[in-house]
């Protein structure tokens, strides 16, 4: 290992000398408090030898006991047993923590990367070993480990939205996340999903058979007028669909239309046509046509099973036609 010399950081609080002794004293305590767990480790290995037949409930129920007889939590004994297992005598380093051992002891090659500390270091600290065994550090420095653990700490989904929502409403977090062409898409798509889901479930509701039609127990029919009511008008004009047993392409398809159809129902008598520019109808205005193009196109798919595109609509859709 690469010894430096130890230097104060807090100058005006202690010298270097200071600092180092306080270093020392500090080190050699944690030796000791290592030594102690590795011992305890040793010991319930020698209770109850680590083998695949002392695996399992039987070893458990003898340390749960002994635990509780010398007071110490049945869990941290265990954690003990298991890295002092993970790291015979002759493998440990001197002079280096327990919970240095313990980060890295799941590693393959740990004997060997526990004699290399990271570049520039003459030790290992726990956050570093913990790192080097791709696991998140108590005390995330870089970009990614505080990004892993923000990850981890929301693995919930209501968590995980509560915090989103609780982050958009700083105007400089929205900002930076909505700049990013990646993320206005994915909430498009979120919301657009939702806006479908909403108009094929008013689609359904629309035309589900209405009770007041039927006959009642005695046979005899309800009174009805004369006059097609709107729903009944609704459902003549619309074919009838299953909407248990209907695939998910086509519960799509009519939600998409029914939502673009319900959203232009919404918009259209509160526009303020006078106030765009001639600029901005003729870009509504070629957006339609292509919805137009792209609605032949379907209607054809579904009348002829053909889906293929000519070079004139795939021009039409992917740039527009900017003819006035």
């Amino acid at each position: 290992m690469v010894r430096t010399k130890i230097v104060s950081p807090f100058p005006k609080q202690f010298s270097d000398r200071q600092w180092a002794r306080y270093v020392k004293q500090g080190r050699e305590l944690v030796e000791e408090e290592s030594s102690l767990q590795f011992r305890l480790g040793d010991l319930s290995l020698k209770m109850v030898e680590h083998s695949p037949r002392s695996v399992g409930r039987g070893v458990f129920l003898v340390l749960d006991r002994y635990a509780d007889t010398i007071g110490i939590n049945v869990h941290t004994l265990m954690n003990y047993r298991h890295v002092a297992h993970a790291w015979p005598p002759d493998k440990r380093v001197a002079g280096t923590s327990w919970s240095v051992h313990q980060a890295l002891s799941a590693l393959p090659d740990r004997f060997e990367v526990i004699l290399n500390p990271p570049e520039g270091k003459d030790r290992w600290t726990e956050d570093a070993a913990l790192s080097r065994a791709g696991r998140l550090p108590h005390r995330p420095l870089t970009k990614d480990e505080k990004l892993d653990r923000v990850k981890t700490l929301m693995r919930e989904d209501e968590s995980a939205s509560e915090a989103v929502e609780s982050l958009i409403q700083r105007p400089d977090v929205a900002h930076r996340v909505m700049s990013n062409p990646s993320n206005q898409r994915i909430l498009y798509r979120a919301h657009h999903e939702q806006r479908q889901e909403a108009a094929a479930a008013r689609f359904a509701a629309a035309h589900e058979p209405n009770l007041e039609d039927t006959e009642d127990g005695s046979g005899l029919a309800y009174e009805q007028s004369d006059e097609p009511t709107a729903q009944e008008q609704v459902r003549r004009r619309e074919p009838a669909v299953d909407y248990q047993r209907a695939s998910s392409e086509v519960l799509e398809l009519i939600g998409s239309g029914t939502t673009f159809l319900v959203d232009l129902q919404r918009m259209i008598p509160g526009l303020h046509v006078s106030e765009f520019t001639e600029r901005e109808v003729r870009a509504v205005l070629d957006n339609h046509r292509r919805i137009r193009a792209a609605l032949d196109w379907c209607d054809s798919a579904l009348s002829t099973g053909d889906k293929s595109m000519d070079d004139e609509l795939a021009r039409i859709l992917s740039e527009g036609d900017d003819e006035p």
